[in-house]
């Protein structure tokens, strides 16, 4: 592939005018490689998508829209069939249907940049494949992990992570028999974005990636950067971000929110856990720690509570003994170097003012959310703040909005200061100039702190708590079926206080950045009409900071960088202009969206394209998402300082060494600092034979690991969640995007197919899994489930089981998982009190099946009062009236599961010698806190455990928890007689005759990071081998001590022969009843094919080759005479000589019994495996008795054929087809 020229060629452009502005939605095409492909590839270019996988998402998304509808008021549904009656009235008057109307309408609003397209056409256009996410989105990634671990409560029990890990720390590893080994980190390097071989996600300007980055720490001294990474922990770098490494050593924990370095005790490291993402987030804190030894041991500080997300911490520059943390709690101090913590008691209402319990006082829960908090350092040019002078802002993101019962979330979001930092001492100012009360929502804060300047002069970033709400959001998460805010921003602007804290200037609005096109940001011209602006993820990534070195001469800063979606700083910063807020100053972007030449889309009516200000860029930017940046003094450099920014795509520091004028812009950020930063977010992995790995990413898309060099590639853009992959093929692989939308590839992730079975009740992050025995076969479910059994040839949609034969190619529906009060009945319409169903874990061995599912499955996120109790259920076809069988309905039943604890079923395992034999893990803390604010879920069936057995196929279980800490737990595996769980505290291994005892014992795995484990699965063909996916840091492997016998490996399943031949045609007596159809077409003649791979120059093949036989656009057919069979079992064999541009122009094989309605064998582009040799190719199928007839369809693009050209991804063209040997007969 190295080498490989990509080509850009603008198919079509479509001109629309919408509100705002003029844009354009383009068609873009990009070549694949020389690998052969399954079927056509794509027709976008680098970093763009078909519309029509965008449309998968806008569908799941519609569905479930539908689902919360059904489960709404009366008076919302009757509300909501008056709107949708109009509607349709409209649609009919137009000449469309309901529901075409209403998917354009939906497609625009989620995909702005289809205003004004013609739908007829969009199955010739593409998008962006990555864009800004939705505050639903982001909800709903984040609800995805939190639902498994809250069910059946709507909160955390506070003190029950802590209580989990302290179990895990009293455990020794490899201390029960079978359960030691050694760990390995399997994934190497960065993820690399930019790999030519990946055309979904090459060509967003993106080239090295890590996981979220929340906060940085400088150490001046010994010139040492610590960073907080999201779910990886503490790490730290000596060359200012050219190299990281862990300086987690054993904190018990590595979801961290803050870090900060202090002077005290001649060099402090500290680490505040809780992840800052304002998302219910699975991951709270455990509290605050420290380290003197630069993080090689932790330990836990006194005072500050587990239980909360952590935002801050912020050092007393004089008073390095002085600390502060901004925590979902509340603001903390800490007076002995961060030993020790108390409430600092901020005056956020009477009632709650220094509550830290919420559990106690529900009606806190969101009123003390301090996001960030600065010190004023001593010293400055013309400073009057008293050093020492501590801000905190209160910014929880709803602001005023009330909760369903009536009670205000955060009556006093705002400003508070202290001129002591002590206990008592904070007051609410009056922030004159400042936003509005009510539209307070998250604030960040960035002070002067330069030695030149005036530290008086306060930044601060603020969220707009209005326009959040005005979609409807009223709890920690978005509900399903909540509207979108009311525009595309929530930024409420930038201000300034040149007093820190006292009085207020707002310097910018969120509406200003939004509707300025000279700003450069990629999200303005077409965003600025109807879609993403600036600021449209403003509750989930802010921040800002002035820089250190840049000031006037009375102290003002005159140069500032802030992060949004994008990096932004003020324009001509070196013209010495004061950031004070007298006059106005204009942003711009230095760290844009995309990169390349190319916007959100195309754009018209503007001085530029925004997304093009840097022409001399490279085509190279930021990852998106900014979550926080420092400047760091550095004589070194020109300019005397360095930036370093992190955000959801890692690490990256600006490159002032190569940058003449000093000034920031979007050419200089290089391609990721991310050396040593194994801090990926993976949500299951799954490993091929060959050691190649497949794994979906948070934020990430989908990650390829080589099983040769172990390098990281992300294959597919957007949030990837579970993956399977071909245990003999690992070209052929399955990934899952947002609501079960599936793809495949079948030449290793150059390009991909829809194969979405379009679920009801379908989860963000939905679980799908493929049978060990038979690769072809796989499962997931919604509402329904549904299963296919031809693999990479199968097709979007569902067929009812009863309905399907063997030419079925779409998802079987094998049964109905009904509603919560209708389990199993597949006519149940589900309402207010009796929501649809939906899977929650899936597992399948062969015939057998089991899904484990649940009925209001999010009690977190409900928009009524009434108690609807969670409800859990098992559904198989073991042990049913009929025995189980592959793709039909045969056996499907609901069992009891007595004995299984009413929780969320996170897992499922099939003991491989007893398929009545299964293993369930459970989500949800239980220990006996009855959480309040369990939104009126009366649940008392919780139990206790997280791992249970049933010998009767479901009937009953029985605990077998052991010693397993009491944390949720998401995966079970078994290795022989042995158990392998994963939870949120570890990967932990039972004894090797588990299977058989009542009550097993587990160790910890060894040597792996205290990072939560979210699957672990042994390798296909080496039980020895477990392959986990660690949450935060990456892939990682297990090998055991002890060895289990290997099984033998058959290998991939020989190629079919034939045994009796019922026709052949060697095609060297003429066209022997072969037809042919379409203009240029088949043409008979030499070479042929000879003997084994061997070319015949005298003999004869059918043929599409040369430049007037294969060119551009072609459709033809060569067709067999009909054969006589017997019926039953049979197999077609024919020779290939294959050389097509790969992904575009295929060669289908098919079969038909009357001429007319054919059915896949194969479809084959690219070039034949043993170019340039021939290749033979059997397939077996089913026929009934009777005639049978053979198709060769070739079919050609519009562009680069024969002749190539310099804008085809081979400049000498591709020879063409040759079709030679063809046989039909008996399986050999």
């Amino acid at each position: 592939m190295s080498g490989l020229v990509r080509r850009w060629i603008l198919v079509v452009t479509v001109l629309a005018v919408a509100i705002g502005g003029t844009f354009a939605a383009v068609a873009l095409r990009s070549s694949g490689g020389r690998e052969p492909s399954a079927g056509p590839a794509g027709d976008c270019a680098l970093g763009y998508q078909p519309v029509e996988q965008a449309l998968a998402e806008v569908r799941a998304e519609m569905r479930n829209e539908r689902a919360a509808a059904r489960a709404d008021s009366e008076e919302a549904r009757e509300e909501a069939e008056r709107e949708e009656a109009e509607r349709e009235g409209e649609a009919a008057r137009e000449g469309e249907s309901g529901e075409d109307a209403e998917l354009v309408r939906e497609a625009v609003a989620e995909l702005p940049m289809l205003a004004g397209t013609d739908p007829d056409e969009w199955d010739s256009l593409c998008v962006r494949s990555k864009r800004p996410e939705s505050l639903q989105e982001l909800s709903a990634m984040f609800g995805a992990r939190a639902i498994s671990r809250l069910a059946p409560y709507g909160t955390y029990a506070q003190g029950a992570a802590l209580h989990a890990v302290a179990q895990r720390q009293s455990m020794r590893a490899g201390s029960v028999p079978g359960s030691a080994g050694k760990a390995r980190l399997y994934g190497q390097g960065p993820l690399v974005v930019d790999d030519p071989r990946y055309p979904e996600v090459n060509g967003l300007g993106l080239s090295d990636n890590s996981g979220r980055i929340d906060s940085y720490a400088w150490d001046p001294k010994a010139k040492r950067l610590f960073a907080a990474v999201g779910n990886g922990g503490i790490f730290r770098s000596d060359d200012l971000a050219q190299h990281w490494k862990s300086a987690n050593g054993n904190l018990p924990t590595t979801v961290t929110g803050a870090v900060a370095w202090s002077r005290a005790r001649r060099g402090t490291l500290l680490a505040l856990t809780g992840e800052p993402t304002f998302g219910s987030s699975a991951y709270t804190g455990l509290g605050a720690y420290w380290s003197r030894d630069l993080g090689r041991h932790w330990k836990r500080a006194k005072g500050l509570p587990a239980g909360a997300l952590g935002f801050a911490l912020a050092v007393d520059p004089a008073k390095p003994k002085r600390v502060y943390a901004a925590t979902q709690l509340g603001l903390y101090g800490s007076r002995d170097g961060g030993r020790s913590y108390r409430n600092l008691r901020l005056p956020t209402g009477k009632a709650c003012k220094g509550v830290s319990n919420t559990n106690k006082h529900p009606v806190c829960a969101l009123r003390s959310v301090v996001t960030d908090v600065v010190v004023a350092p001593k010293g400055g040019t013309g400073t009057t703040t008293k050093a020492g002078t501590v801000v905190a802002t209160v910014g929880w993101r709803g602001g005023q909005r009330k909760n369903i019962d009536g009670s205000i979330q955060a009556k006093r979001n705002g400003v508070y200061r202290s001129t002591t930092g002590k206990r008592n001492s904070f007051k609410k100012l009056a922030a004159p100039g400042f936003a509005d009360q009510d539209a307070i929502g998250r604030v960040e804060l960035g002070n002067a702190v330069g030695p030149q300047q005036d530290h008086d002069y306060l930044y601060a970033l603020v969220q707009d708590a209005n326009l959040l709400n005005n979609g409807g959001v009223t709890g920690i998460d978005v509900p399903e079926g909540a509207k979108p805010p009311v525009g595309s921003t929530v930024l409420n602007g930038l201000y300034v206080s040149p007093d820190f804290g006292a009085t207020w200037t707002r310097m910018a609005s969120g509406s200003e950045l939004a509707g300025d096109p000279t700003t450069g940001s990629a999200l303005v011209g077409t965003g600025t009409a109807t879609g993403y602006q600036p600021g449209v993820q403003g509750w989930y990534n802010l921040w800002v900071q002035p820089d250190p070195t840049r000031q006037t001469t009375d102290g003002v800063p005159t140069r500032m960088a802030f992060g949004l979606e994008e990096i932004w700083s003020n324009d001509a910063a070196n013209t010495g202009a004061p950031l004070d807020g007298t006059s106005p100053t204009h942003f711009r972007v230095v760290g844009k969206y995309f990169g390349g030449s190319s916007c959100l889309l195309l754009s018209t009516g503007l001085p530029t394209c925004p997304g093009d200000r840097e022409p001399t860029d490279n085509n190279q930017t930021t990852h998106p998402d900014q979550q926080d940046g420092i400047w760091i003094p550095d004589a070194s450099v020109a300019g005397g300082v360095q930036l370093v920014v992190g955000n959801d795509g890692g690490s990256y520091r600006y490159r002032f060494e190569d940058d003449d004028d000093s000034e920031l812009d979007n050419s200089h950020w290089g391609t990721g600092d991310q050396t040593g930063l194994s801090t990926l977010m993976p949500y299951y992995a799954a490993m091929a034979k060959d050691g190649t790995v497949w794994a979906g990413l948070q934020d990430n898309g989908n990650l390829k690991i080589d099983g040769k060099t172990r390098k990281q590639y992300e294959t597919y853009g957007g949030d990837g969640f579970f993956a399977a992959v071909d245990p003999d093929d690992s070209k052929t692989a399955y990934e899952e995007y947002t609501n079960g939308a599936i793809s495949v590839t079948t030449d290793g992730g150059t390009s991909w197919k829809s194969i979405d079975p379009g679920l009801t009740a379908s989860k963000f992050s939905n679980p799908f899994t493929m049978d060990p025995l038979d690769s072809k076969h796989l499962i997931t479910a919604g509402r329904e489930v549904v299963e296919t059994l031809v693999g990479s040839s199968t097709d979007s949609g569902q067929t009812a089981a009863a309905d399907a034969d063997a030419s079925t190619t779409t998802w079987r529906t094998v049964y109905n998982l009904g509603t919560r009060a209708h389990p199993g009945d597949a006519d149940a319409a589900s309402t207010t009190t009796d929501p649809d169903n939906s899977m929650s874990a899936v597992a399948v061995r062969g015939a057998a099946a089991y899904v484990g599912f649940c009925g209001y499955c999010d009690t977190l996120n409900k928009l009524s009062t009434k108690r609807t109790l969670f409800k859990r259920g098992l559904a198989t076809n073991v042990g049913g009236a009929a025995k189980p069988q592959k793709g039909t309905d045969k056996g499907w039943h609901l069992v009891k599961a007595k004995g299984l604890p009413n929780r969320y079923i996170t897992s499922v395992a099939i003991d491989p010698k007893h398929r009545k034999h299964v293993y369930v893990t459970l989500g949800g803390y239980t220990r006996r806190w009855l959480p309040p604010g369990a939104v009126g879920d009366a649940n008392k069936q919780i139990g206790r455990g997280h791992l249970f057995v049933s010998r009767n196929g479901g009937k009953s279980f029985r605990n077998v928890s052991g010693n397993l800490p009491d944390s949720p737990a998401t995966w079970v595996a078994i290795r022989g007689k042995q158990l392998l769980v994963a939870t949120d505290v570890g990967a932990f291994a039972s004894g090797s005759k588990a299977l058989t005892q009542k009550r097993p014992r587990f160790a910890p795995l060894g040597g792996l990071p205290t990072a939560p484990v979210t699957s672990i699965a042994l390798k296909p063909g080496n039980p020895n081998r477990a392959v986990l996916a660690m949450f935060g840091r990456g892939v990682w492997t297990y090998d055991f001590k002890k060895r289990i016998p290997v099984p033998v490996d058959p290998g991939p399943p020989a190629t079919p022969t034939i045994g009796t031949a019922y026709q052949s045609w060697d095609f060297e007596s003429g066209d022997q009843g072969w037809t042919t159809s379409g203009a240029p077409t088949w043409t008979e003649g030499t070479p042929g094919h000879g003997t084994d791979k061997a070319e015949n120059a005298s003999g004869n093949s059918w043929s599409i080759t040369g430049p007037t036989g294969y060119v551009d656009n072609m459709d033809a057919s060569l067709v067999s005479p009909a054969v006589q069979v017997p019926g039953g079992k049979t197999v077609a064999e024919w020779w290939l000589h294959l050389d097509t541009e790969g992904g575009f122009d295929p060669v289908d094989v098919e079969w038909s019994t009357d001429g007319t309605t054919w059915k896949p064998l194969g479809s084959y582009s690219g070039q034949s495996a043993d170019l340039p040799g021939w290749t033979r190719y059997a397939v077996p199928f089913t026929a009934p008795a009777g005639n049978v007839q053979l198709r060769f369809h070739f079919t050609s693009d519009s562009l680069c054929s024969n002749l190539g050209g310099p804008l085809c991804s081979n400049v000498s063209g591709w020879e063409g087809v040759r079709v030679d040997d063809v046989r039909v007969g008996s399986p050999g």
